[in-house]
């Protein structure tokens, strides 16, 4: 049996994705077997009940009844169609807008990006709006995740946003389309300084952001890593990132309930030299922050930003026998050091204030950069 890769996902962008036979709704809830006592209230229900329902929907409650008492706020049940979704996003396809989340102290979804070249780019969204609602359906106090599907849809669909910018309430009509993800951007700075950007790790992210290394030349001074509204991703692409500026040894720790830890760790070809920072904030989540942990953890980086958002629960999706898929807490990850960085976050070495601009905290980045390659003796 093809062994499961552990899942670590925040908002749509998956981890790991591993499907495995999915036989629980067929053996749980057959009306034509009383073998449990799920089979039981199942047939009674429908046979009795005086209100309108059907299988389906009570099988889904059901299952959402089971993961509820879980008491673990990243564990949900995905219909099939949200199933797809996530598959497509972890390939770095999906349908929508074009904009990166984040958390807003208000209690409203704030968006911590725009796609280049996207509806939402088009229509003028920017960083920093505070999304009010879409589709005349509030954001106030909804999750990340919530909100994503919201924005989310058919391709040619027309998602309408009331938006908070600055304290003016603006109105946006934003047409939905197919989109591909491109996480990582590449910039040359001052100074062969290069600024490498991953919007989240999805399959492949890894490849390129290597192939952005190389392309960048052998004659970089120094490299700024910027992670910031990063949500997270795929594990392996998270490990192997990270692995591009180790030279081998530890980048996580995995832990599943009775079961022996498991680590993974750098392939060893890394550039070990370089001087290096990173670059966080709260919308830094997930894959992203155990990428951030490891290079901090390992004495590799300065980190430079915020404190990061807290969320080291693995998940696995498993597909069940009607196409919708069960996304399951099965453990927790530890930094290098041990550090277990969920409801916590990452504390950055140097911090920059929230209230700052991005192009604040890229100065800030930068100094520190310039300086390390001062001390380091290469040139610039």
């Amino acid at each position: 049996m093809k062994k499961k890769q552990p899942l670590n996902t925040f908002l749509i962008v998956g981890v790991g994705v591993i499907f495995a036979a999915g036989f629980l709704l067929g053996s749980l809830f057959n009306r034509d077997s009383s073998t449990s006592i799920l089979d039981e209230a199942l047939n009674k229900i429908l046979d009795n009940t005086a209100t309108e329902t059907d299988k389906d929907s009570l099988q889904r409650a059901a299952i959402e009844g089971m993961l509820r008492s879980l008491g673990d706020k990243w564990s949900q049940y995905l219909p099939e169609s949200e199933s797809t979704s996530f598959e497509n996003a972890v390939e770095g396809q999906y349908s929508g807008i074009g904009v990166w989340l984040r958390s807003d102290e208000s209690g409203l979804v704030g968006i911590a990006g725009v796609v280049p070249t996207s509806p939402a780019e088009f229509a003028n969204l920017q960083e920093g709006d505070l999304i009010q609602s879409v589709d005349g359906e509030t954001t106030q106090d909804k999750s990340l995740d919530t909100v994503a599907k919201l924005l989310s849809g058919k391709p040619n669909t027309t998602a309408i946003l009331s938006v908070n910018r600055s304290e003016e309430i603006l109105t946006f009509s934003v047409k939905r389309t197919e989109l591909r993800s491109n996480p990582v951007q590449l910039k040359k700075l001052k100074n062969e300084i290069v600024l490498i950007s991953i919007s989240e790790f999805t399959r492949g992210t890894a490849r390129s952001m290597r192939s952005a290394l190389a392309a960048s030349g052998s004659e970089r001074a120094g490299v700024i890593l910027d992670l910031r509204g990063n949500p997270g991703g795929l594990l392996v692409e998270a490990t192997d990132v990270a692995g591009a500026f180790l030279n081998g040894g530890t980048v996580v720790e995995f832990f599943m309930p009775g079961k022996s830890p498991e680590i993974f760790n750098a392939i060893g070809d890394g550039d070990s030299k370089t001087p290096l920072v990173v670059l966080i904030d709260r919308g830094t989540a997930s894959a992203a922050e155990i990428v951030a942990a490891a290079l901090q953890d390992r004495n590799r980086a300065v980190i430079v930003g915020e404190r990061t958002f807290g969320k080291a629960a693995v998940q696995d999706l498993t597909e069940l026998s009607n196409g919708a898929a069960i996304e399951l807490t099965i453990g927790y990850y530890l930094t290098p050091n041990g550090k277990r960085l969920e409801g916590q976050g990452l504390d950055p070495d140097i911090l920059v204030s929230p209230n700052e601009s991005k192009s604040v905290a890229e100065t800030r980045a930068l100094q520190v950069l310039l300086g390390l390659v001062a001390s380091s003796g290469v040139r610039g």
